[in-house]
Formats: C-alpha cells, structure tokens, sequence
C-alpha cells in the first residue's frame, strides 16, 4: 500500500485528499463485500441502529466490530500516517459504515463532515472512502473540490451545492483507499450503472 509521504503530506495540506493504492487486497475485498452481504440479510432484531438492507442507498454500521477485514484495514499503517496528519495522534475512530448506492441511487449534495472551520483552525475530522467495486465515471464515485478545505466560504455552503467548477471525481479499482480532510467539500454522485457501487465509509475525529 502507498504510505504517506513528505510529498503527500503536502497534497493532504494544499488538496486535502490523497489515494492510497491496494488498501484492501482483492481477496479482502471480496471477503468484506461476503461479510457485509450476510449482515445485509440480518433479521431486523439482529440489525445495528441504522442498517438499511433495502433502502436506494444501502448502509451498514458498526463495521469495525463487525468485520475483520475492517478491523485490521482501521490498523493499516498508511491509513493510519495519513489519518493522523489530518486530525492529530490521538486519532478517535467514529464510525465505520457500509454505503451501498443502487443503480439510480446515491446523488448527494456537496457537503463537509463537520462544522466549517478557519484557515488556522486544526481540523476536526478526517474520512476514507474505500471502494469495494472500481469507481468510475459512471456508477457514483465520490467527488471532491479539493482545497475546499481551506475556505470556509464554501463550508459554510455545505449542504446547499449541488455542484461547483473545481470538482473531481475519485476514481480507481476495487481496494483503493481515499482518504481526505472531512472538512473538505465532497459527495456521492448517482449510480448511472447496472449495478451497485459498494464501499466502507470510515470517519475519525481529533480527540
């Protein structure tokens, strides 16, 4: 796996996302996608607080304690480097969930994970997105604005954009690992494929 570096810890400063090659090897990958389509199929007394088997946008939550394959990808070194050049060394996990958009679902607006903050603020959050299927152009990766985490111009339209000129999309194969500034202005786009877009959804916060 690609581990931060001098020069992607500038990238995670002046962009506020960077890509992390092979976060999760093939074999992982498929091994979550099983796991995670076994607790789809929960009965609703065994289901975790907002689990969603059959919505639009399918979600699982609590994954870390849920999944093996997340626990040891949550320890993964250069998920962890990056993680901590966003929000500190006492990183505290808040939530690793399953986002599981169908063909036609999963467009949201541009929004930040937190409150907007001022230039000189440290940040607050820090998220990953790793993709269990490839992200492509067409089947609702996640887009960014990078630098939008240094202006909170546009943090304070979190929620309100539905999209702006410095936008790109992350794209790449199934096991990469985006991780980003939560305070960076991002979103899911709509699932225009035949199939569905699975990925794990993971957010720290700064103790």
């Amino acid at each position: 796996m690609t581990r931060p570096t001098a020069a992607t810890d500038s990238t995670l400063a002046v962009d506020g996302w960077i890509t992390l090659d092979d976060a999760l090897t093939p074999a992982e990958v498929a091994s979550t996608l099983g796991r995670c389509e076994e607790l789809l199929a929960l009965p609703p007394a065994e289901r975790f607080a907002g689990d969603k088997p059959a919505a639009g946008t399918r979600h699982l939550f609590g994954l870390d304690t849920r999944s093996g394959d997340v626990a040891r990808l949550l320890a993964s070194s250069a998920i962890v480097d990056a993680v901590r050049q966003i929000v500190g060394p006492d990183a505290r996990l808040d939530q690793a969930s399953f986002r599981c958009p169908q063909p036609g679902f999963g467009a949201q607006k541009l929004h930040a994970d937190d409150a907007p903050k001022l230039d000189d603020d440290p940040s607050r959050v820090a998220t990953a997105i790793v993709a269990l299927v490839e992200f492509t152009d067409t089947n609702g990766a996640t887009r960014v604005v990078p630098g939008s985490h240094r202006r909170p111009d546009l943090q304070r339209r979190s929620g309100s954009l539905d999209s702006h000129p410095d936008e790109m999309a992350l794209t790449g194969p199934a096991g990469t690992a985006f991780v980003f500034d939560g305070h960076l202005l991002h979103s899911g786009t709509i699932n225009r494929s035949d199939a569905d877009r699975p990925a794990l959804q993971i957010t720290w916060r700064r103790r």
